[in-house]
């Protein structure tokens, strides 16, 4: 009988907690234990939950249309990175692995365009430089704040410079959650 009641009592206790009705003392802690207050860290075992809270789940996904480029000439090579994820996102990284040339020293930049690319120009402009200049024989992560849209793109521009021989670009997307998304959530990822 005594551990029906007190597993009613523990029951509703939890209830008042997570409602942040009620303020959980060691001495009852230790009573709905069976006299063993466990879990609790120099004698204190309370909280109150105060304010409002908007947890979301979904899925946050971005990927790239082309993924490797070869490069034998100073040609600039394109790239469209979609959003097919159910959260919008405030930033995006781009992880960039330059292989190492059998001669030369080329470099590159990535930009970034909200709209296609078009003979070189992002509507008419340069477009937006993400990160720095990148060396052969590197991998960087650069981060960028022009993000796809959901259901939509970010185009990308690899700008190469002193190509003289055959060099390969691989281009990875990654997100941080929560930083890079513009809602907090709770997901399993």
């Amino acid at each position: 009988m005594r551990t029906r009641i007190l597993s009613r009592t523990a029951a509703a206790v939890a209830v008042l907690l997570a409602a942040g009705l009620a303020v959980l003392t060691p001495a009852a802690a230790s009573t709905m234990a069976g006299g063993v207050a466990s879990g609790v860290a120099g004698g204190v075992a309370s909280g109150v939950a105060t304010g409002a809270e908007a947890i979301s789940t979904g899925t946050w996904m971005a990927t790239a249309s082309v993924t490797s480029m070869t490069f034998t000439a100073n040609t600039d090579q394109l790239s469209t990175v979609s959003n097919t994820g159910t959260i919008a996102l405030s930033a995006i990284s781009y992880k960039v692995t330059v292989s190492n040339p059998a001669s030369g020293t080329p470099t590159f930049t990535l930009a970034t365009c909200a709209v296609a690319w078009v003979s070189g120009k992002c509507s008419g402009g340069a477009g937006t430089q993400v990160g720095g200049t990148l060396a052969k024989n590197s991998t960087t992560t650069v981060t960028s704040t022009q993000v796809p849209p959901l259901n939509g793109a970010v185009y990308l521009e690899v700008q190469p410079a002193a190509v003289t021989a055959s060099v390969t670009v691989t281009l990875g997307t990654s997100i941080t959650s929560p930083a890079q998304l513009r809602t907090g959530v709770k997901t399993s990822q």
